[in-house]
């Protein structure tokens, strides 16, 4: 929390001597807020009943079996975690995954998100629902497929973790960072 702090008013500070100079912001120091973010990072602290088992990058189930559930080489997952129902009873997933540029993690956590819905479709219809609630989104540099029936608020957890610093600077901060931390 205090990096993320850190980093804010440090880009808050080249922003504003931005004004005195040529205008130009690098964001190297974004970028590399970014950079620190690890999937462990971003899945510690989820805590959901149905999602019982984790594998990370580094484990060797998630390192034989990550690029065949995501159509990928291996090479191509630079990082990453899972956390599912070790029953299988359930569709609750949570994959989140930092690709190799040039790859459309996007794209590639849509598709997962397909196969899971057609594996659940005739296995366990009632978790349709769910799957179609589920969220696919970016955050901290990683791609992220959350299917859960609580997606809403790990989507909030795992974005507040992934990255977005906000410095507010304004005799109004209290209410407006209240206003902000209602929204997320």
């Amino acid at each position: 929390m205090k990096m993320k702090i850190r980093t804010a008013l440090l880009l808050a500070a080249a922003l504003l001597l931005g004004g005195c100079g040529s205008g130009a912001v690098s964001e190297s120091s974004a970028d590399t807020a970014a950079a620190e973010v690890t999937a462990a990072d971003l899945l510690d602290g989820i805590s959901d009943e149905k999602l019982d088992g984790i594998i990370m990058a580094g484990d060797e189930k998630f390192d034989s079996s990550a690029g065949k559930l995501f159509s990928v080489e291996s090479a191509d997952i630079l990082d990453g975690g899972i956390m599912y129902n070790t029953e299988g009873g359930y569709a609750d997933e949570i994959s989140v995954i930092k690709f190799a540029d040039g790859v459309d993690g996007q794209q590639i956590m849509k598709d997962r998100l397909e196969s899971r819905t057609s594996t659940f479709r005739d296995y366990r219809p009632e978790e349709l629902d769910k799957l179609g609630k589920a969220k696919v989104l970016k955050t901290g540099g990683f791609d992220v497929l959350i299917i859960s029936d609580k997606a809403e608020g790990i989507e909030k957890a795992l974005m507040k973790t992934g990255g977005f610093d906000v410095l507010i600077i304004s005799d109004k901060a209290e209410g407006i960072e209240k206003a902000l931390s209602e929204k997320l």
